[in-house]
């Protein structure tokens, strides 16, 4: 007969758990620092020479202006001696890249290519250094930012519902061991909520009055759970840091839009506040606006506008935009690097690390009500229903974003080409592996099994489209590697150039 207690996964109470939880979201916080020090790496490319440059130029300033001149000039020339390594280091490996005559020279390239990679160091430190200071601006203005997405307002005294629903919160609060968060109300007929705020001691639920219209009471108890687990595990911090990480690459690439946006300035300016600490909360959703601006395809029409002053204006135009002309090139190939590197290195670990948690906040809701069908029920229902105004914006602090309508508003802001969110059928097959009603729920094992049960052409058919399938991938694959490579050649090359040309002065 089976040990059946040694089988048992050990017991542990829901505020142990809880506290597991908080302490693996600093984990994966650390994570998203990590790969905004990849993201640095990626884009510091020319991104990194130019910070090169301006310290070089600032310490130059200082010394012209008299503040301690021998010391500007002893930090200067220290700073000339750590850049011309690397940059001897590049020239080496472009000449031996010239020169190579067959696939055994490609350690040596590679070795003198790698040896420029000091350059990279000031775009990671700066990236690493965004990535904290945007994660603490998101954690303060997430709950005014939330309101004013969604046109959220405080309870209305006198309303029995809304009264309710604060009572439901209150209690699942009391069950898992959390204070209560503030409740918002908007006036929305879509079902659906949403937790935000700094941490689960700083939070706010924000509800429709469709939640409170076309939901039960279970129902409504199994999304409250769900928005009170998701706060308890950490994801509060955990959602700053994924938007911190996307803000990142808006912020890097923000310097190159200043010669063609004003609105690039004004970004500029509302981002060095938020650092400091010192952004008005109403200038929030600007700044988040104006560096989604520059990650995405938006920021690329002000710089045509600019570059058609050549066709409005002959032939003076021409030469007002000949100087504009390398910038031009740096611009599009860091533009180029920034999607790239989303799409196929950077964004599906953002993916990945948000779905797990959403299945976590389910787990958790199961395990404070034990009623899985109801959890279930209510995701069904607010998927077809389809989003609230204003809340494609604010997809990771939902209790469900469906992709119809306005769901591709956050994923546009934040230049993905996938959603955070999980599927909502991959959510109803893991709460029916805990007790829920299976309904239209298919997991991804199912769909193997029914593919492997297909017989005859039907099979024929599936194996011949995956036969072809798999060559076309991984060709992909390799041109859009070397498309990535090539052009992160071209912006080191042009950053090491702009580098050299400066320190020579």
């Amino acid at each position: 007969m089976p040990d059946t207690a040694a089988a048992s996964p050990p017991r542990t109470t829901f505020a142990a758990e809880q506290a597991r939880r908080r302490w693996q979201a600093r984990l994966w916080g650390l994570l998203c620092l990590a790969l905004a020090a990849g993201i640095g790496a990626a884009l510091s490319t020319i991104a990194g020479p130019l910070l090169l440059i301006l310290a070089a130029l600032g310490l130059r300033l200082l010394a012209w202006l008299g503040l301690a001149p021998s010391a500007m000039r002893h930090a200067l020339q220290g700073l000339e001696g750590w850049i011309a390594g690397p940059l001897r280091a590049l020239d080496r490996g472009f000449d031996l890249l010239e020169a190579m005559q067959g696939p055994g020279d490609l350690p040596a390239v590679l070795a003198g290519l790698l040896g420029g990679a000091g350059l990279l160091l000031p775009g990671m430190l700066a990236a690493v250094l965004l990535a904290a200071g945007l994660a603490r601006f998101y954690r303060r203005s997430a709950i005014a930012s939330a309101s004013a997405d969604l046109a959220a307002r405080p309870p209305r005294p006198g309303d029995a519902e809304e009264h309710q629903l604060g009572n439901i919160l209150a209690e699942i609060a009391l069950a898992a061991g959390l204070p209560a968060p503030r409740l918002l109300l908007v006036d929305a007929p879509e079902p659906n909520a949403g937790v935000f705020g700094a941490s689960h001691g700083q939070a706010a639920v924000i509800a429709t009055r469709g939640l409170l219209e076309r939901l039960d009471r279970r129902q409504t108890q199994g999304v409250v759970a769900h928005l009170l687990a998701a706060a308890g595990q950490g994801d509060l911090r955990l959602a700053a840091a994924v938007q911190a990480v996307l803000g990142t690459v808006g912020a890097m690439v923000l310097v190159f839009d200043l010669p063609f946006r004003r609105a690039a300035w004004a970004t500029l300016r509302d981002l060095l506040l938020a650092l400091a600490g010192r952004l008005p909360a109403e200038a929030a959703d600007r700044l988040r606006a104006g560096l989604a601006d520059s990650a995405s395809g938006r920021s690329m029409e002000a710089m045509n506008r600019a570059l058609s002053i050549a066709d409005r204006w002959p032939p003076f135009g021409a030469l007002l935009v000949a100087p504009l002309i390398p910038w031009v090139l740096l611009t599009l190939a860091q533009k180029l690097l920034a999607s790239l590197w989303m799409l196929f290195v950077f964004g599906w670990p953002l993916g990945l690390l948000w779905r797990a948690r959403r299945y976590r906040a389910d787990a958790g809701a199961v395990q404070l009500l034990r009623d899985p069908e109801a959890l279930a029920a209510a995701l069904r229902r607010i998927d077809e229903a389809g989003l609230p105004p204003g809340g494609g914006l604010q997809e990771l602090g939902l209790f469900h974003a469906p992709q119809q309508g306005g769901g591709l508003e956050f994923r546009e802001r934040a230049s993905l080409a996938f959603p955070l969110s999980p599927p909502v059928q991959r959510r109803l097959a893991r709460l029916a592996a805990l007790g829920a009603d299976r309904g239209m729920a298919r997991s991804l094992g199912e769909e193997l099994r029914a593919l492997r049960a297909l017989r005859g052409w039907r099979a024929a058919l599936v194996l011949a489209l995956m036969a072809l399938l798999l060559p076309l991938g991984g060709a992909l694959v390799v041109m859009v590697g070397m498309l990535m490579l090539g052009a992160a050649l071209v912006s080191l090359m042009g950053g090491a150039a702009l580098a050299s040309l400066v320190l020579r002065l």
